[in-house]
């Protein structure tokens, strides 16, 4: 079998080839993505969508949503501060402001949906049991903060 010119040209053309493929990834619109590199953020968070580049077979990107996230809890019971149960069903819509910050924290949609369960379920079951049913159906004196609700929203 003779090993010729042009088939080791061939063969380092392929390798090339597939280097510069998994040197490249593509970030979709409403994505946002970090590098890491043997499991550790590398750089910041990268927030435009397109093609970009990364070191090929040593880092890998993660991506995560930009846009808001819908938490949805299980309807519970709850007994208020006169003891009578009510039957309470919570939603929160939240979004991943800094990536690197919470590929840290929580590592993953999943992880932050449990934290979430366990923080707004505590929060809810708090409130709902420290207040008269009165006071949690009465909404005549609530009003919405509007500038206040949306200021921390890019």
């Amino acid at each position: 079998m003779k090993f010729t010119l042009k088939t080791a040209i061939i063969g380092i053309a392929v390798v090339i080839l597939i280097v510069i493929y998994s040197g490249l990834y593509t970030l979709e619109e409403g994505l946002q993505g970090i590098v890491v590199q043997f499991g550790r953020p590398v750089g910041e968070p990268i927030t435009e969508a397109g093609l970009h580049f990364k070191l090929p077979f040593v880092q890998e990107v993660r991506r995560f949503e930009k846009r808001l996230l819908v938490w949805d809890g299980d309807p519970n019971q709850i007994p208020t501060k006169g003891r009578e149960f009510i039957w309470v069903d919570t939603t929160a819509r939240w979004r991943i402001a800094d990536a690197k910050k919470f590929l840290e924290n929580v590592a993953s949609e999943e992880g932050a949906q449990s934290r979430l369960n366990d923080i707004i379920d505590s929060v809810v079951r708090d409130q709902v049991s420290s207040s008269e049913l009165v006071e949690l159906v009465r909404s005549a004196s609530w009003e919405v903060p509007r500038d206040e609700a949306l200021k921390d929203i890019p």
